[in-house]
């Protein structure tokens, strides 16, 4: 399987829309065998053309190192299929056309899917010649053409807009159907087949007036009007691409090509413009003027050269007003081995284009470079009015009516007409088709940190080699496999010669790099491009486009495909970002992905690493970055091995500091048989082990209690009164650690047990857990037990969170502010505490955070689906008594019992009981007391940010007095990443946070305090840019 020619496979990339398709064929007849892939016997498969053999041409995917070799088929294998069989015995004529109905519907959607296959996989045969083979795929398209071009003009917006690093290959085809000469009529239909000729004719009549290339470019102008309508940008910028590919062929006129970027450098001039809207219109000017190059003068108009310069002007103008953040937006600062490139480089280099007199990259193919001679404007034979499209005048519509107007991908594939249809049912699907149509939502800063074996920054050839190796990653994150191959083939689409090193030399589409070539724009390292390109994408802030773990698994691919030559690039990296943590220029979300993937890839090679060269800086303090990278390192690859394991790869001197004396187990206060409370933690575990209910348990506890308080009571824990607590709080407390601690002894052989615990248990924990000070003893005991195991305390936490027997508030008081007042029996003299100097504290309030946000996304959505049914309903009443129809009985319950006026901000103790589940007469929530839930997680959601904030605040007021420069950088750079990763929550309750946390005096901080309160209004600015 090669991920290209299955259409019902959505994980491929292409996924094909039946219901479409069936639209426009299904209802015709059985076709005539015209030109392979079908025969008269009604098989479901298109491989009986071509003299009964697959399709050799294309059927091999492209293999790094060149296209030598000699050639084995082509398009034209074979002549037409052959003659069906006769009538089956026994059959009614009834069932006869029935079968031939889905025998017809069959051929078509096999002949769609054969379309797509082979023009997706055009250049893909490891021994491709492009003149030759290119005049053998516009013949097979024409004669592919006489059944419908729909499937043709379809499949071409896929390769222009997915394809990217195919743009000038497309191109050279689209010329060679523009610029030969017209093709033959098809051959006669047969005349019984009276609607087949009626509906063929209906389409054919187009290409009477225009060849096959003409209506694939004018349906692309249609298609880039649709992407430009529901702003979807990488496709807008794509297609962009292809227009300049097409202007040295004359297709597409120079002068109109300018126009068109005339109509983007107008954004850039609107009032108030935002950021991302312009840095999207800017990058469409700068990426085609840099592909394009002097094409672009190619008519001699005198106004053209002022033309292009006027744009560059535009966009350089745009740039010196420009305003956004940059300091949280910086994944290093103030580094010399890693430095960074964002969009005021890529106007630099624009400018450097127009200093060259707008001489685009050397590497970058253009049709003449793989078309043969005859086929050029001045060769054709094709009348110029018969072989011109000349691109629209069109404005830039603006953002804000996208969702109005319900322009989105169902509108820019299908058309207007069919966008009600395809919203009826939208799916993750098409949303993730959609992220990926329009692209990253800001130009982001980047790291870079390779000189001399990459594109220089600020340089053409940076702009259009990194734009098409950043679209592919972007485009193919559905399969990291194919898009690991691809990436690998990036030089088989350039010039021979881009790439040096161990690239064969013959890897290339055209030409040969001769000593008169600019040496800045040849002799790359692809093993280094491809490196610096994934990680720094993988480090964009405030977020990646994608999912982390796919930059990583995408590495991985690579890196075992290719293991000798990306190794000294990875090792490269890896020592660039270790020397950075001497000083404080590096984020710390930063360091913490770069050791997220660092340990992740270890894990997938064996954990091999020369970590000798780390031993001189094990004296390092225990809070510096170098030391809490092992740490966290090491620590990673416990989880994603074992203890002994990881043991074994660490030199003496490296365990010391980053790895823990004991494995990751448990930690039972109460297991040594000399504790005081050693009989009642037995006691309980052995009751939780046969199922005892939750009564008899809270009554054992109740006896328990009144001996470790009452002075009088007959049964002590211990002759010499050890065990004794002085308060009934502290007895409380006492109940509290010893309950979760042995709910989780149980429950500590595996994540399921504990779930399982957990759930039979629930009602227990929740009778516990009615008192904020009690929530935070569950949290202390919770803590206590899994101390060794950072990652068993965050699985534990997001379970008591998701149960409600703890709220977020609770556990961010517990980070901020932990309990001081516990009796010392149950305190454990192994405790560890990693403090903010890391990274598992940091992710313990994500995770929170997070949940409490979830809930209220939640119940946005529900609240919109209870409002959008009770609309419903109300049309159908509305429009039931406009029609004076009789209307069903409807008791409509109108319940106005006073309503209980909740707290501001609610907790477990203060929520509602849940009722039980009837069965039959669940009633469905209204919208006012879905409303009234929303309103109470959006309380709790307010309290949580503010606690968070006023934390952090205390925090770094108080570690500026006492703290060293190392915990200051830590607390500081994780406060910075929480303003900037809920940035979105801090906006929408942004007058709640502010006055009750920078409202009042500052004791004499004012300008920390200060400090602070302008990062979090910077970080909410961030989305208004």
């Amino acid at each position: 399987m090669d991920g290209w020619d299955v259409s019902i496979n959505s994980g491929s990339g292409y996924s094909y829309d039946q219901q479409q398709q069936q639209s426009a064929y299904g209802h015709q007849p059985p076709h005539s065998n015209n030109g392979g892939g079908y025969d008269n016997n009604n098989s479901p498969g298109y491989h009986s053309g071509y003299n009964n053999q697959r399709d050799q041409g294309w059927s091999n995917s492209p293999r790094r190192g060149g296209r030598g070799g000699n050639r084995s088929g082509g398009y034209h294998q074979g002549g037409r299929g052959g003659g069906g069989g006769g009538g089956g015995g026994g059959y009614h004529q009834q069932q006869q056309q029935q079968q031939q109905q889905h025998s017809a519907e069959q051929r078509e959607e096999n002949r769609v899917r054969h379309i797509r296959s082979q023009l997706f996989k055009l250049g893909e045969d490891k021994d491709f010649h492009p003149p030759s083979d290119l005049l053998k795929m516009a013949r097979w398209i024409e004669d592919k053409a006489a059944d419908g071009t729909e499937p043709i003009t379809n499949a071409f917006r896929v390769m222009v807009t997915e394809q990217p690093h195919k743009t000038p290959l497309v191109a050279a085809l689209i010329g060679f159907l523009c610029l030969q000469q017209q093709p033959k009529p098809a051959p006669p239909r047969n005349p019984d087949d009276d609607d087949v000729d009626q509906h063929d004719s209906m389409q054919l009549e187009p290409a009477q007036a225009d060849s096959l290339g003409i209506v694939i470019v004018k349906d692309l102008v249609k298609a880039f009007r649709s992407y430009l309508d529901a702003r979807l940008w990488r496709n807008t910028r794509l297609t962009l691409h292809l227009f300049a590919a097409l202007v040295p062929l004359h297709i597409i006129p120079a002068a109109s090509l300018r126009t068109l970027l005339g109509s983007f450098a107008a954004v850039l001039e609107e009032p108030a413009v935002a950021a991302a809207r312009a840095d999207r219109a800017a990058m469409c000017i700068i990426e085609t003027l840099c592909r394009a190059g002097q094409d672009l003068l190619i008519d001699q108009a005198d106004s053209a050269q002022a033309e292009l310069d006027h744009l560059v002007a535009k966009v350089v103008a745009y740039d010196s007003a420009r305003k956004v953040e940059v300091e949280l937006t910086q994944p290093v600062h103030d580094l010399e081995s890693i430095w960074l490139e964002g969009f005021p480089d890529a106007v630099k280099s624009l400018e450097q284009l127009r200093a060259r007199e707008y001489k685009r990259p050397a590497f970058l193919p253009v049709p003449s470079d793989l078309l043969p001679a005859a086929i050029s404007p001045s060769a054709t034979q094709v009348a110029e009015e018969k072989r011109v499209v000349t691109l629209p005048e069109v404005l830039v519509p603006p953002e804000e009516d996208a969702e109005d107007q319900g322009l989105d991908v169902a509108y820019a594939q299908l058309g207007e007409g069919q966008v009600k249809r395809r919203k009826l049912d939208t799916g993750k699907g098409e949303l993730e088709e959609k992220k990926a149509a329009v692209g990253s939502e800001r130009v982001s800063l980047q790291p870079r940190w390779f000189n001399n074996t990459v594109p220089k920054a600020a340089s053409p050839a940076s702009v259009v080699l990194r734009a098409i190796l950043a679209d592919m990653i972007d485009l193919y994150e559905v399969n990291r496999k194919e898009a690991a191959k691809l990436i690998l083939d990036l030089p088989n689409w350039l010039r021979r010669g881009t790439f040096t090193s161990k690239v064969s030399s013959e890897a290339g589409l055209f030409g040969e790099v001769h000593e008169g070539e600019v040496l800045e724009e040849t002799g790359y390292s692809l093993d280094d491009l491809l490196v610096e390109t994934i990680l720094s994408t993988a480090l964009l802030l405030p977020t990646a486009s994608r999912n982390p773990l796919y930059y990583t698994s995408l590495l991985r691919e690579i890196v075992s495909l290719t293991p000798s030559t990306v190794a000294p690039s990875l090792g490269r990296t890896i020592r660039t970002f270790y020397n950075a943590l001497s000083t404080p220029s590096m984020d710390v979300e930063s360091v913490r992905r770069f050791a997220d993937w660092f340990a992740i890839h270890l894990s997938n090679f064996n954990f091999g690493w020369a970590w000798k060269e780390w031993i001189p800086d094990t004296s390092l303090p225990s809070n510096h970055p170098k030391i809490v990278f092992m740490k966290r390192i090491v620590e990673l690859e416990i989880r994603l091995a074992y203890f002994d394991r990881i043991k074994e790869t660490l030199p003496e001197e490296i365990q010391a500091v980053a790895m823990s004396k004991q494995e990751p187990s448990p930690v039972f206060t109460y297991a040594d048989e000399s504790h005081p409370y050693y009989e009642q933690a037995a006691r309980l575990v052995n009751s939780i082990k046969a199922k005892a209910s939750a009564e008899i348990v809270l009554a054992d506890f109740e006896t328990f209690k009144n001996s470790i308080y009452e002075s009088s009571a007959s049964t002590i824990p211990s002759e010499s009164g050890e065990g004794m607590v002085s308060s009934p709080l502290e007895a409380d407390v006492v109940v509290r650690d010893l309950t979760i601690q042995c709910v989780l002894q149980v429950g500590s052989r595996s994540f399921s047990h504990f779930l399982n615990i957990v759930e039979r248990y629930h009602s227990l924990l929740r009778q516990l857990s009615r008192s904020p000070r009690m929530r935070a003893a569950i949290l202390a005991g919770s803590v206590r037990f899994w101390t060794r195991s950072q990652q068993w305390i965050h699985i534990v936490v997001d379970k008591l969170l998701q149960y409600r027997i703890v709220e977020p508030a609770d556990v961010v008081d517990f980070i901020f502010s932990p309990p001081t007042d516990e009796p010392s029996t149950i305190l454990s003299p192994t405790e560890e505490k990693e403090a903010w100097a890391g990274f598992n504290t940091w992710t313990l309030l994500r995770l929170t955070l997070e949940k409490v946000n979830g809930r209220v996304d939640q119940l946005k959505k529900r609240l919109e689906e209870i409002e959008r049914k009770e609309a419903e309903e109300r049309e159908k009443k509305e429009a039931a008594l406009a029609a004076g129809l009789p209307l069903d009985e409807v008791e409509e319950k109108k319940q106005e019992d006073e309503e209980e006026q909740l707290p501001l901000f609610p907790t477990s103790a203060t929520l509602p009981v849940r009722p039980a589940k009837d069965g039959g007469n669940k009633a469905e929530l209204s919208s006012m007391e879905a409303l009234a839930s929303l309103d109470a997680i959006k309380s709790e959601q307010r309290k949580v940010l503010v606690g968070t904030i006023n934390g952090f605040k205390n925090l770094i007021v108080k570690v500026d007095d006492e703290g060293d420069e190392w915990e200051k950088w830590w607390i500081n750079g994780w406060y910075k990443q929480l303003v900037r990763a809920f940035n979105k929550q801090l906006l929408e309750n942004r007058e709640t946070v502010l006055s009750n946390c920078f409202g009042g005096s500052t004791g004499g901080d004012e300008e920390l305090v200060e400090g602070l309160r302008e990062f979090l209004e910077r970080a909410i600015d961030i989305l208004s840019e």
